[in-house]
């Protein structure tokens, strides 16, 4: 068995409309409000080998010279796109991931090899992000490193990703590329460590609304 430090995920990228949110944001700047939203189901599938380690909520990971630390897990049906004199609403079930990415290495992180985040439900199906509206809640900031450039050696970014998903319990998978392939059929194989990272704060938003 390949152990942690290698595998295969292969993910099959599905197109279906009903899916998506109207439109596409141009914006940079976005608010996360909640409200009653839409209910989406996986566009993505998986099949891997590998063993991959799972940690807790609060611990600090570092996959080949890539040290990762979760800021937050939460639940919002709204995203505000404020860019423009004319705010968009986005609605729908989402999930917001917040996490401090740090280059450990005396070279720069580039896009490619940048960390891929999924989220994965007690079934085991697989969820990509939402990947407009990820573009739209990382807007450039001052001191940030701008959404799809590469990481200098030494330094840490923020990042947010946005799942458009239905409201239940999910682990983060989390992967490193060594290397990334695009097939002719879209199919895209992305080799390198992965961990699973528990979102208790999801898990016990759940509970504590269950509990009312």
């Amino acid at each position: 068995m390949e152990s942690a430090l290698g595998f295969a995920l292969r993910m099959v990228l599905m197109t279906n409309l009903q899916h998506r949110l109207a439109g596409r944001p141009s914006g940079r700047r976005a608010a996360l409000l909640f409200a009653a939203g839409l209910v989406f189901t996986p566009v993505l599938s998986i099949a891997a080998d590998g063993d991959g380690k799972n940690f807790a909520w609060g611990t600090q990971v570092t996959r080949d010279n890539v040290a990762f630390e979760f800021q937050e897990a939460k639940y919002a049906n709204l995203v505000v796109d404020n860019s423009s004199d004319s705010p968009k609403q986005y609605k729908g079930n989402f999930v917001l991931l917040q996490v401090n990415i740090t280059n450990t290495v005396d070279q720069p992180l580039f896009a490619r090899f940048q960390p891929v985040f999924r989220l994965v439900d007690a079934s085991g199906a697989l969820y990509e992000p939402h990947e407009a509206l990820t573009r739209l809640v990382n807007p450039a900031e001052e001191g940030q490193t701008p959404f799809g450039e590469p990481l200098a050696a030494g330094q840490t970014m923020r990042r947010r990703v946005l799942f458009s998903v239905p409201k239940q319990s999910y682990r983060a998978v989390v992967i490193v590329p060594r290397s990334a392939e695009k097939a002719d059929d879209g199919v895209v194989t992305y080799s390198g460590p992965y961990f699973f990272y528990d979102l208790a704060p999801l898990r016990s938003s759940l509970l504590a609304k269950n509990a009312k």
